[in-house]
């Protein structure tokens, strides 16, 4: 048995048999644990330590939540979160990385239940508290401050990690490691998707000011005064070519309800003509982030689901051990909360529909890693490979028909040697099914 999947048959057990409660913890905490076991712990372990089931293959690396070094913050270095920064982090999620906001997803009280449990975990919050917030006050860009921090950026030496032109290629770049020796990569400034922290001046600012810590992203607060903080933070702005940020998740999605045949559509079917395109951002959850999306049309034919998804993939992976693949997952039970990204949960148990290059369409049930069972179905799914591109079509019988079906994709390149949990994901999304 592999090891993630002994770690994750532990989890399960803890998944079913709730901690012993302390007449200390609110309801609140007790909630928030729940949430954070379900959405949170496959990456970041049972007690926050990262050392989830799947921590082990996820990069950048899962941090460690008990001690206390939190990078993305509105507090100077060196201190913790506030609440605020805690919250927006779970929110908006961390771009670039597989952790993916859970704005649309979880409601405010969640969030807050989340944040109330995440205290807990790390003793730093009870023994020290927060600091107060760097004070964030926009001056105006203006062609001589836009000069001040190009010059600032040569004269501190930014460019020795992230390059002469922003592009994460410094000479320093490959050989940069956080405060466990794990080897840290340098993004491109470039495309605002690779901003972790934000890459609006403001949020640009605030990075600089407090830095990342863990990482050899350092403070600038003690070396520079406001005016050039602010115009270090405009001139890294400036070399955005590529924005806004994708939206990564909660993306409410048409669904256009047609009168006809419920047989099967080949992927060339002229039905799809008439359908429009969503373009969903995915993440890898290990390696180099490519394809950097899936195209998905869906509709409704005779009561049944079809769901159209074409991608990039240069090299055909049909036959051999390491295969070509996609899957939908759905909430078995459409009054269920979303369930866990990460194959659901004990609460929120999912449907698999997974299209596998040269095997054909299998279903299987999931309440989390260790708990797959295959499933018969009233499902087919074709795929066809052509110059460069995937195209499958998947035909889905529900029992009935929701009004907002959540769904996420997960999507395998064998030529990439994506395999078993090694694959590349989209964050929940919503198929918003329109009557006729």
């Amino acid at each position: 048995m592999r090891w993630w999947k002994l770690t994750a048959f532990a989890m399960s057990i803890t998944l079913f048999y709730s901690w012993q409660v302390s007449p200390n913890q609110t309801d609140q905490i007790v909630e928030g644990r729940s949430l954070y076991l379900r959405h949170c712990s496959p990456c970041h372990g049972e007690k926050g330590k990262g050392d989830g089931p799947i921590a082990k293959i996820v990069k950048p690396a899962i941090p460690d939540l008990t001690e206390g070094v939190f990078k993305f913050r509105s507090t100077p270095s060196g201190n913790l979160p506030t609440d605020e920064d805690l919250r927006r982090v779970i929110v908006e999620g961390v771009p670039s990385t597989p952790m993916m906001g859970v704005k649309g997803i979880l409601s405010d009280e969640e969030v807050n239940s989340l944040v109330a449990f995440l205290k807990t975990l790390c003793p730093d919050f009870k023994d020290k508290g927060n600091a107060a917030p760097i004070k964030i006050n926009p001056v105006p860009m203006t062609p001589k401050l836009l000069e001040l921090g190009k010059q600032i950026y040569r004269d501190f030496q930014c460019n020795t990690c992230h390059g002469e032109k922003g592009d994460g290629d410094g000479p320093m770049a490959k050989s940069l490691k956080d405060n466990k020796g794990r080897p840290v990569q340098v993004l491109s400034f470039r495309d605002a998707n690779n901003f972790k922290n934000g890459y609006e001046p403001a949020e640009i600012y605030r990075t600089i000011m407090t830095g990342l810590d863990g990482t050899p992203m350092a403070s600038f607060a003690d070396v520079l005064t406001e005016e050039e903080g602010w115009a270090v933070a405009y001139f890294v702005h400036s070399m955005i070519s590529q924005k806004p940020a994708r939206q990564r998740s909660n993306i409410s999605i048409p669904v256009k309800t047609v009168q006809g045949s419920a047989s099967m559509l080949s992927v060339d079917d002229k039905t799809w003509e008439k359908i429009s395109s969503f373009e969903l951002p995915l993440q890898s959850l290990w390696r180099r982030n490519r394809p950097e999306s899936v195209r998905l049309k869906a509709l409704v034919l005779g009561q049944v689901l079809f769901l159209r998804l074409n991608w990039d993939d240069t090299t055909f992976n049909g036959k051999g051990k390491v295969l070509d693949s996609i899957s939908v997952q759905i909430p078995i039970n459409f009054q269920n909360p979303v369930p866990s990204l990460f194959w659901g949960d004990h609460v929120s148990p999912v449907l698999v529909f997974q299209w596998i290059a040269g095997k054909g369409l299998t279903v299987f049930e999931a309440r989390g890693f260790a708990s797959k069972t295959a499933r018969k179905y009233e499902a087919e799914g074709r795929g066809v490979w052509r110059k460069g591109q995937w195209t499958t079509v998947l035909k889905l019988k529900l029992p009935k028909l929701p009004n907002r079906l959540p769904f996420s994709i997960h999507l395998w390149d064998g030529g990439a040697g994506d395999s078993g949990e090694k694959r590349s994901i989209t964050g929940w999304h919503w198929l918003q099914i329109n009557p006729y």
